[in-house]
């Protein structure tokens, strides 16, 4: 059996790995949706189509 401070060495990154992840993809996802709402982005022209 291994010791706790050990398994917690190797437990920690991987929390932190596997939590930046979701936060990342929602933050995109949350600066797209504000800057839809604030009007930043461009709208399709028929120039554009």
């Amino acid at each position: 059996m291994i010791s706790e401070q050990v398994f917690y060495l190797f437990l920690f990154p991987w929390i932190i790995f596997i939590a930046t992840i979701p936060g990342s993809v929602m933050t995109f996802l949350f600066a797209g949706l504000a800057a839809q709402l604030l009007n930043y982005l461009p709208e399709k022209t028929a120039a554009d189509e």
